[in-house]
């Protein structure tokens, strides 16, 4: 008695392409996902079985559509990477026919995933810092036991002192420049941590996510460390000082882990 094979389902011509994405793109919820996961599969069969003459014209004007990039499969994989990664499958001249920004768009949706940021470590670190600089910052009020005066004020090393003290050219660059922003300098810090760790903790799931991250703790802390040398109340060089460790140890402890080699035969 012989078995009779059931058909395959047949595979749609190129030509079907554009319908294909427009039944997808109209499609909601989990069936939007299933059919955008049958086009991709769709697409890397195509670049095993079509011409690459009649296959490349087809991707293009599937990569010019509005939402392509948008419209995701089941494992997260846009139809827009599928149809990128199948250019540059194909032979000569098709890959060099990419956009860039289409290769940027596939090269950070390829990029490997990083563990979860240490947030636990990181929001202590950042709030211990920020407690300490508005301990600082609060010192600095000290015109309660100075009658309205402050120490450098009584010690004539303030720039309200009595004009007849003269000013050089940088004594009057201070005034001009440097104080109008001085009191910004704790906002600036606090809010960029708390923008910084929202980012690293709840957005940054890939390596260069991580990097970006990464990078804006390092330049908080590195511009605190610079600003906390200059010309202020020691308790304010002393708090911006703070907060910027603050920031540095929180960019170090985002750093992100090497891949693991495997070992050689």
């Amino acid at each position: 008695m012989s078995t009779q094979l059931q058909p395959s389902p047949a595979t749609p011509s190129v030509d079907e392409l554009e319908p294909l994405f427009a039944e997808a793109a109209r499609a909601s919820g989990s069936s939007r996902s299933l059919k955008a996961g049958y086009l991709n599969a769709i697409i890397a069969r195509w670049v095993q079985t079509e011409d690459p003459a009649t296959l490349a014209p087809a991707l293009h004007a599937l990569l010019a559509k509005e939402g392509v990039k948008q419209l995701v499969d089941e494992q997260g994989t846009p139809v827009s990477s599928a149809a990128t990664q199948a250019l540059l499958a194909m032979s000569y001249p098709h890959p060099l026919e990419v956009s860039p920004e289409h290769l940027e768009a596939l090269r950070k949706h390829s990029e490997p995933s990083v563990p979860p940021a240490p947030k636990g470590w990181i929001f202590t670190v950042l709030v211990v810092a920020t407690l300490i600089q508005a301990v600082y910052f609060l010192l600095v009020d000290d015109s309660w036991h100075t009658f309205g005066a402050t120490a450098d004020q009584l010690a004539g090393e303030s720039g309200l002192a009595l004009p007849g003290g003269g000013y050089g050219f940088f004594d009057r660059l201070e005034q001009v420049a440097w104080r109008p922003v001085r009191p910004l300098v704790p906002w600036v810090q606090v809010v960029g941590s708390a923008v910084l760790y929202f980012f690293s903790t709840a957005v940054a799931t890939k390596a260069w996510e991580r990097t970006l991250a990464r990078r804006g703790f390092l330049g908080l802390g590195v511009l605190g460390l610079g600003v906390g040398v200059l010309p202020m109340h020691v308790y304010e060089n002393c708090g911006t000082l703070a907060a910027a460790l603050g920031a540095l140890l929180a960019g170090w402890m985002l750093r992100v882990p090497k891949p693991s080699t495997p070992p050689s035969a």
